[in-house]
Formats: C-alpha cells, sequence, structure tokens
C-alpha cells in the first residue's frame, strides 16, 4: 500500500508540474484558437490526473484539508470545461444534470471548508483557519452564481466564455497555490499569507482579461 501511495504521490507531481506549464502555455496562445484548445485539453488531463491522485492520497492518509482542497481546485477546472458546454442556456438550453450534481456536491463540500475554517480559528484561535473559511466562502459564492445562472438564465451573451476564463484561471491559482504552499520550507513568506499570493498575483490578470470580453446585455 506504501509503495502504490507513493507512486501515486510521483503521478500527482508530475500531472500537477505538467498542469501549471500548459495553463501558462494556454493562457499565451488564448488568442490562437486551436491551439490553445488542444494546450487547454492537455491542462484539463493533467488537473484531472491531480485531482484523482489527491483523493486517493487524501482518503488513505486521513488528510481531511487536502481532501477539501482538491475538489475546490477541480470544482473550477471542471466548471469552466462545463462553461464551454452550456453555450446556449440563453436560447432555451438546459443545465445536464450532471452540472447540477457538480453544484450541489462543490456547495456542500464548501460548507464543510467554511466549517473547518470556523472550528480551528474557534477552538485553537490558529490564523491558518482563514484558509479553509476563505476558499470556502469564494467557493459558495460561485456556487451560488452559477445556480442563479441555471434557474434564472443569462443576463448576457458571452456569459460562457467569462466563466470559462474566470474559472480556468481560478483552477491555475489552486495549481499554482499547491505548488508554493508545497515549497513553504524555502519560501521565507508566512504560510497563510503563502496561500493566498497566487490568488493576489494573478486575480488582477483574471479581472483585466474578463474586462476584454465584448459582451451584450441579451436581448440588446
Amino acid at each position: 500500500m506504501e509503495q502504490l501511495l507513493k507512486i501515486l504521490v510521483i503521478i500527482h507531481i508530475a500531472a500537477g508540474t505538467g498542469a501549471l506549464i500548459f495553463g501558462a502555455i494556454a493562457f499565451v496562445f488564448r488568442k490562437n484558437t486551436p491551439k490553445h484548445k488542444r494546450i487547454g485539453m492537455i491542462y484539463f488531463w493533467c488537473m484531472s490526473i491531480v485531482f484523482v491522485t489527491a483523493m486517493i492520497v487524501s482518503i488513505a492518509k486521513s488528510l481531511l484539508f487536502l481532501f477539501l482542497i482538491g475538489i475546490f481546485s477541480y470544482y473550477s477546472t471542471i466548471i469552466a470545461y462545463r462553461s464551454l458546454r452550456l453555450k446556449n442556456l440563453h436560447n432555451g438550453q438546459k443545465p445536464f444534470k450532471t452540472d447540477w450534481f457538480i453544484e450541489i456536491l462543490a456547495g456542500v463540500t464548501f460548507s464543510g471548508m467554511v466549517a473547518l475554517g470556523a472550528i480551528i480559528i474557534i477552538k485553537n484561535g490558529n490564523v491558518g483557519g482563514l484558509v479553509p473559511l476563505v476558499f470556502g466562502l469564494f467557493g459558495l459564492l460561485s456556487v451560488r452564481t452559477n445556480l442563479k445562472l441555471f434557474i434564472n438564465g443569462p443576463k448576457e451573451t458571452l456569459y460562457w466564455y467569462k466563466k470559462h476564463i474566470g474559472h480556468m484561471m481560478g483552477s491555475y491559482i489552486g495549481a499554482f497555490t499547491a505548488f508554493l504552499v508545497n515549497q513553504t520550507p524555502h519560501i521565507p513568506i508566512h504560510p497563510t499569507l503563502l496561500w493566498f499570493l497566487p490568488t493576489l498575483i494573478i486575480m488582477p490578470v483574471m479581472v483585466m482579461e474578463m474586462k476584454k470580453v465584448k459582451s451584450k446585455p441579451i436581448g440588446a
């Protein structure tokens, strides 16, 4: 069993490295549709492998936090992918059962992260509880936004493109965060700050990219 876990950890690290590399390349080629699609799919499958291996290792070693963070990171990946399948919600398309299932599972997971963070802060007075608390709240906000989209329909034409950009870059934030946190002993920054550093770096870029999207109100 230990040998199998070691192999899974190696696969996890290799796939995570691939995600970091191909995610950056996909961003560079974001305006070259054929290359972006091919590279983006490689990134998607790298993140899928990262997710599966993280789930197995976290369950085998009873690492609740790794389990929750693994779902959080992959949630953004899968929503970015699914957004390309939901381009016609404004034309009567209905979300698939898969989409509802993803949001329900994510909602339960993010609620667990918020609860875990609150318990850590209240019981131990540990600022480390801010990590699951903040990530969980961000996740719940995203779930709320997506459920409103499913129920009420989109209010703009390129809603799916903005969702793809936002969640794919959010997914990359997760991959980048995992990499940095694993380098904690070698980086002279408080571990809690290290968890939020990729968000602080990438979030402004994500906002700028989404502002470039020329989306129009539905019916305009």
